[in-house]
């Protein structure tokens, strides 16, 4: 039976929902949440097409090879400016753009050539410089991204539209998620503009050009170079990229399958211009003059036949059951944004090849297990294809970052450390010890669990909007920051208190990679200096004829929060009349200093025997160390193996395979080693 107080608090709820009274779907009694206890979030991402120009989805030559060379590697999207001294460099008039009503065209319409790319032209543009020095993904020409200015409504009733000449305006609601995946956010009432495509999203934010900066544009056809000279009408920063793809790990499926495609969209090509739609195998040598013929065979074979017989002999043809695709097929064989992966990923292992680690350029060591991560050495935890899987499983909630420290491409807490950490440990803040924590939870009730997961997830997000804050104040400012050469400590006339102190000091020297940006927002030096400085060491090395001596002096710190530190390189070196003279040389690139000390150390501890191995107070030595007396007991236990069965083989016997332990108690049974060795490996482990 309703009543009528049933019936006026019907009304009432009517009124402040504002449904209609006739409305009998009872919808007040599917209300399950509350105000202040469930939210309505509304995912952004996802939502715009990005479109590429016609060169990009064709992946036309020479921006889109098949191979790259050490130094287009080492010198990724930076090439080295070679500039012949004493010569007059003449600018050429630039030439006027054809203004035609192209809104309406998609952009691979507009776009269909490679002169649509040029800025020869007074076509308009926005110049985008990265503050990271090495994105670990960069995008190629001809290659489409949307600048996007991200606006969040201070309330529901908000109706503000953000109005900007440059980006298309996105109004977010009050509970939708931040664009930047979780590791940034757009405050109420704040406009933040994004670079968003496929690859990756990053802040960006406006600076104004100074009347001294131009853009320099060189161009070389059929052996003529010109010159191009244009002002610089916009000027944007972008700040640290976060990737929405990771990169395939060498050797991965990904990438042989990539490989194997790129070589199928050739042939498909060839044959499609040919009247008899056939193939002539000399075509793909040429194209692809990094292969064999029988490499090339072979994945011919998969799709296709030689002809024997008829009129096609000498050429080959697709199989009967194989259709020709179409050119849309064709090009989604391998998009441009695969192909910046995988060059991204050669990026990467040509920089760890260059500081030594062969096997984890390799991918050897590349897998999912948290443990093994743990155990790799900075550099490799840096590769582009372990920080790429990284972030994008933490955005997942799958994993935990570092976010400070080693790893931070900035150096000085404006940039996120995407080195992952177990999600089992306690997360500190930056600054704060493991043992200070501790002493806090000790003092908590007996009661109180120890290990907290909210209070987890509390630092861990006051870490991440610390960070971002910090970053959007660096790059915010419109005034320059200058970098500061004045070197801290003692001075350079005490050279030998320095090569006295030249141990102590370098255990001190923490060995963890930091950029050598002195900013987000700084000036960096080019590759090619860093690479002129390798050679110029090198071409020292082989003059040495003693020993070299090497100091070490620092300010005060760790290389993580100090960019005054620099290393003082002694050696002997014989002048062309045969005198010894002490050769003195400073280095202050940090990317050299530690890859100097790292191949140092590792020169000086290969020289130890391993039976000679002693613990130290260096866990990153104690590891290596135990990492080589592992490989040196698991050969002597191959040794000893083969020994056994050629023993048995001899004999006349069947001998049963033994199984292949890792303890040490069970290879003190198989193997003969010096009993220092087992107890080194114990103490270490």
């Amino acid at each position: 039976m309703v009543t009528n107080k049933d019936l006026q608090s019907e009304a009432e709820t009517h009124r402040k929902l504002e449904i209609d009274r006739f409305n009998l779907s009872n919808d007040r009694f599917y209300e399950t949440h509350k105000e202040g206890r469930f939210h309505r979030v509304r995912q952004t991402f996802g939502q715009l097409v990005v479109q590429h120009a016609l060169p990009a989805v064709k992946l036309m030559k020479p921006w889109y090879k098949n191979k790259l060379t050490k130094s287009e590697l080492r010198s990724f999207h930076r090439p080295l400016l070679q500039v012949i001294p004493n010569v007059d460099i003449t600018f050429s008039r630039v030439k006027g753009s054809k203004k035609k009503k192209q809104k309406r065209k998609e952009l691979g319409e507009v776009m269909r050539s490679s002169k649509d790319l040029t800025l020869r032209d007074h076509t308009n543009f926005i110049l985008l410089e990265y503050s990271e020095e090495h994105p670990s993904i960069v995008q190629n020409v001809g290659m489409g991204s949307f600048l996007v200015n991200y606006y969040r409504k201070e309330s529901i009733e908000d109706t503000h539209m953000p109005q900007s000449d440059i980006g298309e305006p996105f109004v977010l609601d009050v509970t939708d998620a931040s664009p930047f995946l979780g590791f940034g956010n757009v405050e109420p009432g704040q406009t933040i503009m994004a670079l968003y495509n496929n690859l990756v999203r990053a802040p960006v934010f406006e600076q104004p050009p100074r009347t001294t900066d131009f853009l320099v544009i060189k161009n070389t056809y059929k052996g003529e170079t010109k010159y191009y000279i244009r002002h610089i009408p916009h000027l944007y920063v972008v700040g640290q990229t976060y990737p929405v793809q990771d990169v395939p790990g060498p050797h991965s499926r990904k990438i042989t399958t990539m490989v194997k495609n790129r070589l199928q969209i050739s042939a498909f090509r060839f044959i499609r211009k040919d009247p008899f739609s056939r193939l002539r195998f000399v075509k793909l040598v040429k194209a692809y003059p990094e292969y064999s013929e029988i490499q090339i065979r072979q994945r011919l074979k998969e799709f296709a036949e030689f002809q024997r017989k008829g009129n096609n002999t000498g050429f080959w043809k697709l199989k009967g059951n194989t259709p020709l695709p179409s050119e849309e097929e064709i090009r989604k064989l391998v998009t441009p944004e695969m192909v910046c992966l995988y060059e991204s990923m050669l990026v990467g292992q040509r920089h760890l090849l260059d500081a030594g680690y062969g096997k984890a350029a390799d991918g050897e060591e590349d897998n999912a297990n948290e443990d093994s991560e743990t155990n790799m050495d900075i550099e490799e935890q840096l590769a582009p294809w372990i920080t790429t899987r990284n972030f994008i499983n933490a955005t997942q909630g799958k994993a935990m970052l570092k976010l400070w420290g080693a790893g931070d491409p900035t150096g000085r807490g404006e940039g996120f450390s995407f080195v992952r950490i177990s999600m089992k440990d306690i997360f500190l803040r930056q600054g704060e010890s493991l043992e200070e924590r501790l002493a806090q939870i000790e003092l908590l009730p007996k009661s109180t669990h120890r290990y907290n997961v909210a209070e987890q997830q509390l630092v861990y997000r006051e870490e991440i909007t610390r960070i971002w804050n910090t970053q959007l104040a660096a790059l915010s400012k419109a005034e320059e920051i200058e970098a500061n050469d004045e070197v801290n400590g003692d001075s350079e006339d005490d050279d030998e208190d320095a090569y006295s102190r030249q141990r102590r000091e370098l255990s001190a020297v923490d060995r963890n990679r930091v950029s050598p940006s002195p900013s987000l927002f700084g000036r960096y030096r080019d590759s090619g200096d860093r690479d002129r400085d390798r050679e110029r060491d090198h071409d020292d090395d082989d003059n040495v004829s003693v020993a070299g001596s090497m100091s070490s002096r620092t300010s005060a710190g760790n290389f993580g929060s100090s960019r005054n530190k620099y290393l003082i390189i002694k050696r002997k070196i014989r002048q062309p009349d045969g005198e010894l003279v002490w050769k003195s040389e400073t280095i202050r690139d940090p990317a050299v200093m530690n890859t100097y000390i790292r191949h140092r150390q590792l020169i000086e501890e290969s020289s130890i025997r391993t039976e000679a191995l002693e613990p130290t107070e260096d866990e990153a030595k104690n590891e290596r160390m135990r990492r080589r007396i592992m490989e040196e007991i698991a050969r002597l236990n191959r040794n000893q193996e083969r020994r056994m069965a050629r023993a048995a083989a001899k004999a006349g016997s069947a001998q049963p395979e033994l199984p292949l332990h890792t303890a040490a108690g069970a290879l003190k049974k198989k193997v003969v080693v010096s009993p220092d060795v087992f107890s080194t490996m114990e103490q270490l482990t």
